[in-house]
């Protein structure tokens, strides 16, 4: 039986997430909605997707009494530029500092990374004067893409950026439009790792392309938001057939969703949501299309410092010993 602070009082929670429905991050943000409304007594919630980073601005908008319990998911792409007051990009900024918003628990990593079907491109530098498939501008993996082409590679000036949208993607690929893609991501399951274009690794030999300790290293001097990276070992993409996805281990750069709160969110509301999803994490899976939630991955944020963190959250992290984490390499994405 779940035990709860006899503080808190009934309330009722709408959370924000940047994310698009049948996204596979949108699975895991709903998975705390569901699992609110059918166990915790005093907790009820609801979830509406808007796009970064207009979701922090709309929130930032309302007034007081709405405000402290509308509760954005914030990508690691814009958690920090958001408290700043700063963009990660022209098209993707916040022009005033919320400087009240705080960190309550990441609810999920995946990976995006570039893949190629062109098995002559094995490397950053092969990719010089190919065209690549990425999100239009506008939208935080756009952020993140942008970043490691720029940031990492060294090669933004000298590739051909296509905006592309999910649906065009594997033709893309298969026609020759591209050379390669950006909106390839992965995210682990129970048993190993699902991918979106699941159909494209079943018909195709597909390359992907890895980040290095030092390319996180230039990503993360150059930007205020930061980066970790995370390990999808060779073969742990669940896909039919006998080849094994990825072909070998490879590195991606880890694309982090943080539930956050606000200075005037009530801490007995925060500890006791931080406690519930420890104490229902065994049921994650089965209300986020397997995608397991662990305390210890809560916990780890790239960028994150305790004084970032919302004092209800916090205390329950100190409670347990659970450390407050800014992660490089993730050994695993939850």
């Amino acid at each position: 039986m779940l035990q709860y602070s006899e503080k808190i009082k009934p309330v009722h929670l709408d959370f924000i997430s940047p994310s698009p429905v049948n996204s596979a991050n949108h699975e895991m943000y709903l998975a705390q909605v569901k699992l609110l409304n059918k166990l915790h007594p005093r907790i009820t919630a609801s979830w509406r997707a808007i796009p970064a980073p207009q979701h922090l601005i709309k929130i930032n908008a309302l007034p007081a009494e709405h405000k402290r319990h509308t509760l954005p998911i914030v990508p690691n792409t814009d958690f920090v530029p958001a408290l700043q007051g700063e963009g990660p990009a022209p098209c993707h900024c916040y022009e005033n500092a919320m400087r009240d918003l705080k960190f309550v628990a990441t609810l999920s990593t995946t990976s995006w990374g570039l893949v190629t079907c062109n098995p002559d491109i094995r490397t950053p530098e092969q990719l010089i004067g190919k065209k690549i498939g990425v999100e239009p501008e506008g939208g935080s993996p756009r952020v993140l893409s942008d970043a490691v082409f720029r940031d990492a590679w060294g090669i933004y000036d000298k590739v051909e950026l296509k905006d592309y949208h999910p649906p065009q993607v594997t033709e893309g690929l298969l026609s020759g439009d591209i050379d390669a893609t950006f909106w390839m991501s992965a995210w682990e399951t129970l048993g190993g790792y699902e991918c979106s274009f699941r159909n494209l690794l079943e018909e195709k030999d597909i390359f992907w392309i890895g980040l290095s300790f030092e390319d996180v290293g230039r990503i993360n001097k150059k930007n205020n938001w930061k980066l970790g990276r995370v390990l999808v070992p060779k073969g742990s993409i669940r896909v039919a057939g006998p080849k094994p996805d990825p072909p070998e281990d490879v590195d991606l750069p880890a694309f982090s969703g943080a539930l956050c709160a606000w200075d005037d969110t009530e801490e007995e509301v925060v500890y006791a949501l931080v406690k519930f999803l420890d104490e229902t994490s065994e049921l994650w899976p089965d209300f986020s299309s397997g995608c397991p939630l662990s305390l210890a991955r809560m916990a780890r944020f790239p960028g994150l410092s305790e004084d970032m963190v919302h004092s209800g959250a916090l205390q329950y992290y100190k409670e347990l010993n659970v450390e407050i984490e800014e992660p490089v390499q993730l050994p695993r994405m939850v």
